[in-house]
């Protein structure tokens, strides 16, 4: 009888001492500020799968663009605003000065956004399943350089997701030519040459 007292009351104990860590490591915290995710573009190479050459003591591949589209922009940047409102997705891409100038001229190019989505106003508290968004297509001009500006919503998040009581955690992106169905862009860091 002592010894199912002893384990009731150990059983209270650790729930009365787990229950509030659980509590408050459920959600993110309501004093982050992060307004805007932004990041540069670079262009998007293959994945080396297997290493055939070593560089630097570090396997590597020949660079390639079998599952990229490899044209060539000498600017790109990719702006994702917490709040909501037309220009919520900004993507800019410049071929203007590009080797070859105007490389993106005449493609059709559109942004692919990969978002984890947590409620942090209102309930039931709750992250939602990730969200592949296809954004709008944008037609490149005869220069090679555009810019879109769009909310969440027009590339396909429902509202209550896009909205300015959400945690948006930016997993992926990437630009895509429609006419290859490949990668042209994906944020990352390059120094000019």
């Amino acid at each position: 009888m002592k010894t199912s007292r002893l384990i009731i009351a150990l059983v209270a104990l650790g729930a009365a001492i787990v229950w509030p860590l659980h509590v408050r490591a459920s959600g993110p915290d309501l004093n982050l500020k992060a307004q805007l995710y932004s990041a540069n573009l670079v262009q998007a190479m293959d994945q080396c799968a297997s290493a055939v050459t070593n560089v630097g003591g570090v396997g590597g591949c020949t660079p390639s663009n079998s599952s990229t589209d490899g044209t060539h922009f000498n600017l790109g940047r990719v702006l994702i605003r917490s709040r909501f409102g037309r220009s919520q997705v900004a993507t800019a891409l410049r071929s203007s000065s590009a080797s070859p100038p105007g490389a993106l001229a005449g493609k059709t190019v559109h942004v692919v956004i990969m978002l984890r989505v947590t409620r942090t106003i209102g309930s039931p508290p709750v992250t939602w399943v990730d969200q592949t968004l296809d954004c709008p297509n944008i037609p490149v001009g005869p220069t090679g350089d555009v810019v879109q500006k769009v909310s969440l919503t027009d590339c396909g998040l429902a509202a209550a997701l896009a909205d300015n009581t959400t945690n948006k955690e930016v997993l992926a992106v990437q630009v895509i030519n429609n006419g290859s169905g490949k990668p042209i862009a994906v944020p990352g860091t390059r120094r000019k040459n």
